[in-house]
């Protein structure tokens, strides 16, 4: 996921795990608490691709962010099941509710590896 700001009170707008965020309750069951978020963007936005601070490393978080970057293993996600199997198929989405002109986040590259 990716809020708004950092560092700006867009409580609409940020992260859910963001300080003060109005966002918990839009998160999807299917996701629950397995997700990283972050802003590109500090204190502004604009409609722009922001690139000199990648999403989802940990580094470069607003002061509302703390949060969201301080999670174990981050940059690398990853789910523990124990030991419960399944036959579901693995997914990876990349969501959003606006245009691309709005919400379009870029993903160069992704490994899934299943032990």
């Amino acid at each position: 996921m990716a809020g708004v700001t950092g560092s700006s009170r867009y409580t609409h707008f940020n992260c859910p795990c963001s300080t003060g965020s109005r966002q918990t309750s839009k998160i999807q069951s299917f996701v629950g608490n397995d997700y990283y978020c972050e802003s590109g963007a500090s204190n502004t936005w604009t409609h722009i691709l922001y690139t000199s601070d990648p999403l989802w490393d940990g580094q470069g978080c607003g002061s509302l962010e703390t949060a969201c970057c301080n999670v174990p293993g981050i940059p690398w996600f990853h789910r523990d099941y124990g030991n419960t199997t399944t036959t579901d198929y693995l997914e990876l989405r990349v969501c959003a509710d606006q245009k691309t002109t709005d919400e379009d986040v870029p993903v160069a590259f992704y490994e899934i590896y299943v032990k």
